[in-house]
C-alpha cells in the first residue's frame, strides 16, 4: 500500500491495539483509490466506522491531536438523501486486517454510486478511473442502481441526472 494509506492505517491500528478496541473501517473516498490501485492526493480519510461510543469519542480525539483530518460516521449510506445500494456494507472487501483494525473498501460498483452521491468533477473523474480499472459497463451499474430505495424528493432527480453524465462520460472512453 502507498505510504499516505499506510500513515492513516497505523494510525488507527496504534490507538486500536493501545485502547484494545475493535475498529471496522470501510473506505470511501481518496483513500479508497489508493485501495483501488488508482492512488490520488487526498487530505483526510473519508470512511463509515464501526466501533464503540466510547471508541469513536477517544479516537475522535486521538486523531485530533494527531493532525489527521477525517469524516467518520457510522452510516455513509446516509451521507445524502439518496443511499447507497442496499447491500453495500456485505460487498465491501477487507483490504487489511490487524490486531484490532479491519479496513475495508466498498465493492468497485458501489463506490462509482458513492461517488455520484458528491457529484464533484472529482467525483467523476474517480468514478471513471474506477469503471476503467475493473472494466465495469453501464448494465452493471443499472443492475446494482435497482438495488437503491430512492426518496421521493428533488435530490432523486439531481442524482438520476448525474448518473446519466457518467454514462455520457462513459461512453466517451
Amino acid at each position: 500500500m502507498d505510504n499516505p494509506l499506510q500513515r492513516y492505517i497505523d494510525a488507527f491500528e496504534e490507538f486500536s491495539v493501545k485502547k484494545n478496541e475493535a475498529i471496522e473501517l470501510l473506505l470511501i473516498g481518496g483513500l479508497a483509490m489508493s485501495v483501488y490501485g488508482i492512488p490520488r492526493y487526498t487530505i483526510d480519510i473519508d470512511a463509515e466506522i464501526n466501533c464503540s461510543d466510547k471508541a469513536y469519542y477517544e479516537l475522535i480525539d486521538y486523531l485530533k491531536a494527531k493532525d489527521i483530518a477525517f469524516n467518520l460516521s457510522e452510516n455513509i449510506a446516509g451521507w445524502g438523501i439518496v443511499p447507497l445500494p442496499e447491500g453495500y456494507r456485505e460487498r465491501a472487501v477487507i483490504a487489511y486486517k490487524g490486531k484490532q483494525l479491519v479496513l475495508k473498501v466498498l465493492e468497485p460498483t458501489d463506490f462509482i454510486f458513492s461517488k455520484l452521491l458528491r457529484g464533484t468533477e472529482q467525483d467523476f473523474t474517480d468514478a471513471i478511473e474506477v469503471i476503467k480499472k475493473y472494466n465495469l459497463n453501464s448494465d452493471m451499474i443499472k443492475k446494482r442502481e435497482l438495488l437503491i430505495k430512492y426518496p421521493k424528493d428533488s435530490e432523486t432527480l439531481f442524482f438520476k441526472k448525474k448518473l446519466r453524465h457518467l454514462f455520457e462520460l462513459m461512453e466517451r472512453v
